[in-house]
């Protein structure tokens, strides 16, 4: 047995090799956290699943696994009928397993035996359009995965995948066009804005459906573009530059980075000779006019590739992005952390993908994520009924958080304005990675800035009083030191510490940061229960018992400290 893992392993594995020496099957000796823990830490119930395999009473295949248990006098073990094993972890035991997760900054997660390199498409913000809300949980979610995976030892590329081609950029440039026509004629250099862009932008969409000569217009200026021509081509590049800074703004602030900047311009010289070679090859079939890709399964509508008009649609331009990654990268899997509703999508792009032998090795997921509402339970909107800019999010979260320091005094304006901003993403960003990504839930503004709750300034504010703790102990000449004591709550905080790595395996495995953060929450609520509970720098308090309970305080700052920056969530020095 491997001491050095968590408790639980330990406890499976000699469990595991009780139930084999007594003659059965292994897998009846998985072992998992109690239902009961007022009653035990740990519990299998296995014995049940041997008595029916051996048509036997559970209770004595439960007296013959106990003769041959051999816990190391780490575990105490009670059988209870009908047929269950309950565990109780020594306080010898708690105490060597803290100081093993003290020695490891790891917190005992292992790093991947077989690393693989995983592609994630994520953001897909459009050009000329500010991120709106909607674009938070594919953000988040997405970087959340991405550093994950670092941490699990894997290699990881991201992409934003931006929405950069196709007719709405022609129509943007036929408004331009008549705006400011000195943008495509070359002779006006003054600065193209976001803001300019998103006046343009609605009225091109508007006069797309309202008016048929400016709609051909626009459809002649995105073939214009698509086939090269110098002034569309440069102003395209400013509509590029003005869009990616206003998107880099917003995704630093949320600490959501990529490695490749690629939209889907960057695969539209290939669509031609992918159409024809699929045809080629007698995968793609001219229906109607249009080419397509029939997939075999009743169930899935065959993938379109070009219209009748000759326009090609996502389901090419996915296609060529699939063999561009395939070949530039080599991912053993690509991740696309995108909405629930473009499931049906995903399912014929992976199908076609597969039927043309596309995906080389790589394994295609799709990623889905529900929908972020407000508080009357319906898509989250601005007061007057909009779609609420990101921009504006982070600026609303910002304000709501520097107010409520402000009201309690003590910070300088600068300083104030700082950890407001640590305050509203942690907000934010919490009150995403908190729900089960397939779920949907409701964006509260003023319940995810509480210093209470399940929330991200609740935890910073954990941190934080451990932080000040900690300072003010060592101005009094007391350090953390070794475990003596379990104390108050320390089983509790121990045990809670020590399921960090399955967690950890289970957030990856799952592709899930919600398993993540929601053992960061309950850490945080362990934590401050054990300090409430155990007195450090009180009169009476014996030296020896202060560093022991500041030695494990400090455990469990460390772990919440590496929990929160795998979740991109940073600690203010003050709250």
């Amino acid at each position: 047995m491997d001491a050095k893992t968590a408790l639980l392993d330990q406890l499976e594995q000699i469990c595991k090799q009780a139930f084999v020496a007594a003659g059965f099957d292994e897998k009846f000796g998985a072992v998992r956290p109690s239902d009961r823990p007022d009653l035990a830490d740990f519990q299998c119930n296995g014995l049940l699943g041997v008595a029916k395999a051996n048509k036997m009473n559970p209770k004595v295949a439960g007296e013959q696994v106990m003769g041959l248990i051999d816990t190391q006098d780490r575990f105490a073990v009670t059988l209870v009928n009908p047929g269950f094993l309950n565990f109780r972890v020594t306080e010898k035991a708690l105490i060597e397993q803290a100081e093993h997760l003290s020695s490891d900054p790891r917190f005992l997660a292992s790093e991947a035996e077989a690393a693989k390199t995983y592609l994630l498409d994520y953001g897909g913000p459009n050009l000329a359009k500010e991120m709106h809300v909607g674009h938070l949980r594919s953000s988040i979610v997405g970087q959340a995965l991405k550093t994950l995976l670092d941490f699990a030892g894997h290699r990881t590329i991201s992409d934003v995948h931006l929405g950069d081609w196709g007719l709405q950029i022609g129509q943007l440039i036929s408004q331009i066009e008549d705006e400011r026509p000195g943008l495509l004629a070359g002779e006006d250099d003054a600065d193209l804005t976001m803001a300019d862009l998103q006046t343009w932008y609605p009225k091109a969409s508007a006069r797309s459906k309202e008016d048929e000569v400016f709609l051909d217009r626009a459809r002649k200026a995105t073939a214009a573009l698509q086939a090269g021509d110098p002034a569309y081509m440069a102003l395209w590049k400013r509509i590029f530059d003005a869009s990616s800074r206003s998107l880099q703004r917003d995704f630093g602030r949320m600490g959501v980075g990529f490695d490749c900047w690629y939209g889907e311009s960057r695969y539209q010289a290939a669509l031609d000779g992918l159409v024809e070679r699929l045809m080629g090859e007698g995968h793609a079939i001219v229906d109607e006019g249009a080419v397509i890709i029939p997939l075999g399964d009743e169930a899935l509508p065959p993938l379109m590739l070009r219209n009748s008009k000759g326009g090609y649609g996502y389901g090419a331009t996915d296609l060529a992005t699939i063999i561009d990654r395939v070949t530039e990268d080599n991912p053993d899997y690509i991740l696309y952390i995108v909405d629930a509703r473009q499931k049906l999508h995903f399912r014929q792009v992976f199908r076609a993908a597969d039927l043309c032998a596309l995906t080389g090795h790589a394994k295609p997921e799709h990623i889905p994520f529900g929908t972020v509402n407000g508080t009357d339970g319906k898509p989250f909107k601005t007061r007057a009924g909009g779609v609420m800019r990101l921009h504006d999010l982070l600026e609303t979260m910002h304000k709501a958080a520097a107010e409520r320091l402000k009201a309690g005094g003590e910070l300088e304006p600068e300083e104030r304005e700082a950890i407001a901003e640590q305050i509203a993403i942690a907000a934010i960003k919490f009150g995403e990675l908190s729900h089960d990504r397939e779920s949907n839930y409701v964006f509260d503004m003023d319940q995810f800035l509480q210093f209470e709750g399940k929330t991200g300034p609740y935890i910073q504010y954990s941190c934080v009083r451990i932080r000040s703790l900690l300072h003010n102990a060592a101005a009094d000449g007391t350090m953390p030191g070794a475990l003596l004591e379990l104390g108050k709550g320390g089983r509790d905080l121990i045990l809670c510490l020590d399921e960090f790595a399955r967690q950890m395996e289970r957030a990856v495995d799952t592709r899930k940061p919600s398993a993540l953060a929601g053992h960061v929450y309950k850490l945080a609520n362990k934590t401050n229960t054990y300090y409430q509970s155990n007195k450090v720098l009180a009169a009476g308090v014996p030296r020896e018992t202060a560093q022991s309970h500041l030695g494990l305080l400090s455990l469990a700052l460390s772990q919440l400290d590496l929990g929160l920056k795998l979740l991109g969530i940073e600690i203010p020095e003050k709250m």
